[in-house]
């Protein structure tokens, strides 16, 4: 079973609702990856701001990993390796943030 059954399976919906598809697409790409990362790199600003931050972040981080992956690897642009990108960016975001996150409070509890 390969990646795109896979998703057939899962998501049946998407199918049958191609306006919620769409929708869901485009948070996906245009938005969430962006998001994930300004919690990284921003930490005081404002609700409006960080939207808009993760669109433009989005597009750029989102662009640059799926070509940087076709250009250095070889791999084929297709829906499955950009979503697979996606995630991989969304997680490596949430990791980088958790540590962050540690780190900062280890250092306000030892005074450093």
């Amino acid at each position: 079973m390969d990646f795109n059954e896979l998703l057939d399976f899962a998501v049946p919906f998407a199918q049958q609702f191609p306006v919620l598809r769409g929708i869901m697409g485009f948070v996906v790409v245009f938005f969430l990856p962006g998001f994930a990362w300004t919690f990284v790199f921003f930490s005081k600003v404002s609700v409006i701001e960080r939207i808009v931050l993760s669109m433009g972040l989005s597009i750029a981080i989102v662009t640059l990993g799926v070509l940087v992956l076709h250009v250095l690897f070889g791999m084929k642009i297709t829906g499955s390796t950009s979503l697979i990108t996606i995630a991989i960016i969304i997680v490596a975001a949430a990791i980088t943030y958790f540590i962050k996150r540690h780190i900062t409070k280890r250092m306000r509890v030892s005074g450093g």
